[in-house]
C-alpha cells in the first residue's frame, strides 16, 4: 500500500480574515500526518478541491511570493516522494509518522546543495586545499544554473536529474573531461553529505550512471573557466 500525500489548507482562527497556513499531510495504512509549513496564505488562494494555489494573473508582489511558494512546495512534493521510495525499498513495515518525521529532519537543517558546498569550500579553503573548494563551487554552480537557478535540496538529487544534467552539458557541446570534472566534484559533495548523515544513504545512488573517470589528457585552467 503507497501512502498518499499532499497539502492542505488550515486557517487560523484568531484571525479575522481567516487566513492561515498550508499544512503537509501524509496518509499511509488509515492514519494521517500533518505537518506544519511556513506558507501563510489567504482562503481565496487556495483551491480545496485541486489542493493547489489560485495565483493571481496581476503582477503584485503577492502573485509574485505564491509563484515562489508553489514552486517550494513542488520540491517539498518530490523530496516526500523520494523518501517514500526509499522506505518502500527498505521492504521494511512503515507508517505515516516515519515518512513525515524524515520529511521534517531532512528539511529542518542545511540540506541544500549551495549551502552545503559554501560551508565545505570554506573548509577546504582554510585548510589551504583552494583547488579543491574551487572546484566544487564551480561544479554547483553549473547543476544550480541547470535547475534554473534555485538551490537544490540534496535529497533530491537523483539519477534521472543527474543524466539530464549530463545531457544538458553534452548538448552545449562541453568536453568530456569537463563534463567528468563537474560529476566528481558533485558525487565528492554528495558522499561528504551522506557520511555526515545529512542525507540517508539512498538504494538509487545518483552517480552510477554518469562519466566520472578521469581523462588522462590534462585539461587547462582556462577552458573549465570558459565552460563555466
Amino acid at each position: 500500500m503507497t501512502p498518499e500525500f499532499g497539502y492542505c489548507f488550515r486557517p487560523d482562527p484568531r484571525r479575522s480574515d481567516s487566513s492561515g497556513t498550508l499544512h503537509l499531510w501524509v496518509g499511509h495504512y488509515g492514519a494521517v500526518r500533518f505537518v506544519p509549513t511556513s506558507y501563510d496564505i489567504r482562503p481565496d488562494e487556495w483551491d480545496h478541491d485541486t489542493g493547489s494555489l489560485v495565483i493571481p494573473g496581476d503582477s503584485s508582489g503577492r502573485r509574485r511570493k505564491l509563484i515562489e511558494c508553489a514552486k517550494s512546495m513542488t520540491r517539498n512534493l518530490r523530496l516526500v516522494d523520494n523518501i517514500i521510495r526509499d522506505l518502500e525499498a527498505s521492504r521494511k513495515r512503515y507508517t505515516a509518522d516515519d515518512v513525515a518525521n524524515t520529511f521534517t529532519k531532512e528539511v529542518a537543517g542545511s540540506h541544500m546543495l549551495g549551502v552545503y558546498t559554501a560551508i565545505l569550500a570554506g573548509e577546504l579553503a582554510y585548510s589551504g586545499q583552494t583547488r579543491a573548494a574551487a572546484a566544487y563551487y564551480t561544479a554547483t554552480r553549473r547543476l544550480v544554473a541547470f535547475n534554473g537557478g534555485y538551490d537544490i535540496h540534496m535529497g533530491e538529487i537523483t539519477p534521472g536529474m543527474m543524466r539530464d544534467f549530463q545531457q544538458s552539458l553534452i548538448a552545449e557541446r562541453v568536453i568530456q573531461s569537463t563534463v567528468s570534472f563537474y560529476m566528481r566534484a558533485l558525487r565528492a559533495i554528495y558522499n561528504k553529505a551522506v557520511a555526515e548523515g545529512i542525507i540517508p544513504v539512498r538504494t538509487n545512488y545518483p552517480f552510477d550512471e554518469v562519466y566520472t573517470q578521469v581523462v588522462v589528457a590534462p585539461v587547462s585552467k582556462t577552458r573549465i573557466a570558459i565552460e563555466v
